[in-house]
C-alpha cells in the first residue's frame, strides 16, 4: 500500500511538472495572435518618393573596437540591464524567452552553457547582430541591387532597388530586403521574411516571422557610416524600438582575415579558452 501511495505522489508530481514545464515552454512563444497583428511601421517605401541619386558607401567599412556592444538596445549597448531596458517593450513571452537564454559574452555570459545558435549550430548572426563583432562590412552598389558583403560567416545579402517585397515571402535567416535612397546620403533597407531562429542581439532578444526590420545606412562624414536600426515585430513586442552603431572606415582591407563559422572552431575555443576560470558542464559535452 505505501508503494502505492508514493508511486501516486510520484505520478501526480510528474504530471503537475510537465503541466508547469508546458506553460512555462508555452509563454516562451507568440501566440496565433502575436504572429497574426500587423506591423506597427508601414513596410517599403513611402507613396511618391523623390528620386534621390545613391548614397556614397564605398570602402571597407569595420565596428569601432570597444564599441559593438552586446544589446541592440540604444538605451542599454553594454548590456547591463538585460530585461529591464526602458526602450525594449516586450511582451510576456519575449521577456522571458529573452531570461531563459544564456549568453556567450557580456555581463550575464556563461560561455559554458551558452545557448547561442551560432556557436552550437553555426546559424546566421543575422540582422542587427551582424554588426555586434568587429569584423569588416564592404557595400557593392548597383542600378539594381544594393549587395552588403560581411567579412564575418562570410555572408552576403541582397538589398533590391525599385522592388517591392512578395506577397507572402518564405521565411529565411536574412528574410527578403528592399531598399531605396534618401537625400543622397542614406540607403534605407526594409526587410520582411524572416525566420524565427537567430538572435537581434548576444543577449538573446528573439525575434519572429512577423518581424519587420528597418536599417538606414548614412555617410555622416568621410569615415563615418551611422546606421540606425529599427525593430518592427508585433508577434514580440508591443511597438517599434530603436538600435544604433557606427561604422568606421577601415585601412586593413576586406576579407585580409576569413571569419568562418566552424562548430569545431568553436569547440577548440572552449576547450582552450572559455571554461579556463569556469565551473560546471560544458554545455559542448556530449
Amino acid at each position: 500500500m505505501r508503494t502505492r501511495v508514493v508511486s501516486c505522489v510520484v505520478l501526480a508530481a510528474v504530471a503537475a511538472s510537465s503541466v508547469i514545464i508546458g506553460a512555462q515552454e508555452q509563454r516562451m512563444a507568440p501566440s496565433a495572435a502575436d504572429l497574426a497583428a500587423p506591423n506597427y511601421l508601414p513596410i517599403g517605401p513611402p507613396a511618391n518618393l523623390p528620386a534621390s541619386k545613391p548614397a556614397d558607401l564605398s570602402g571597407d567599412w569595420a565596428m569601432i573596437f570597444g564599441e559593438f556592444g552586446q544589446s541592440l538596445s540604444a538605451a542599454d549597448p553594454a548590456g547591463r540591464m538585460r530585461g529591464k531596458e526602458p526602450d525594449i517593450p516586450y511582451k510576456p513571452w519575449s521577456l522571458a524567452k529573452t531570461m531563459s537564454e544564456v549568453p556567450p559574452t557580456g555581463p550575464d555570459a556563461k560561455f559554458e552553457t551558452n545557448t547561442d545558435p551560432n556557436i552550437h549550430y553555426c546559424e546566421p548572426l543575422g540582422l542587427g547582430r551582424i554588426y555586434m563583432y568587429p569584423a569588416k562590412t564592404k557595400f557593392i552598389q548597383t542600378p539594381e541591387a544594393v549587395y552588403i558583403l560581411h567579412e564575418l560567416g562570410p555572408g552576403f545579402r541582397i538589398v533590391w532597388l525599385n522592388a517591392k517585397h512578395p506577397e507572402d515571402p518564405d521565411p529565411q535567416y536574412w528574410g527578403h530586403s528592399i531598399g531605396w535612397y534618401e537625400n543622397g546620403d542614406t540607403l534605407v533597407v526594409d526587410t520582411v521574411g524572416l525566420n524565427d531562429k537567430a538572435w537581434l542581439d548576444q543577449l538573446g532578444h528573439p525575434r519572429t516571422e512577423r518581424m519587420h526590420f528597418i536599417e538606414r545606412y548614412k555617410r555622416a562624414d568621410a569615415n563615418t557610416i551611422s546606421l540606425d536600426m529599427t525593430v518592427d515585430d508585433p508577434g514580440a513586442y508591443t511597438g517599434p524600438w530603436p538600435g544604433h552603431r557606427n561604422l568606421k572606415i577601415s585601412t586593413t582591407g576586406f576579407m585580409r582575415f576569413m571569419w568562418v563559422c566552424s562548430v569545431r572552431d568553436n569547440y577548440e575555443h572552449y576547450e582552450k579558452v572559455g571554461k579556463a576560470g569556469n565551473s560546471g558542464e560544458s554545455s559542448f559535452k556530449e
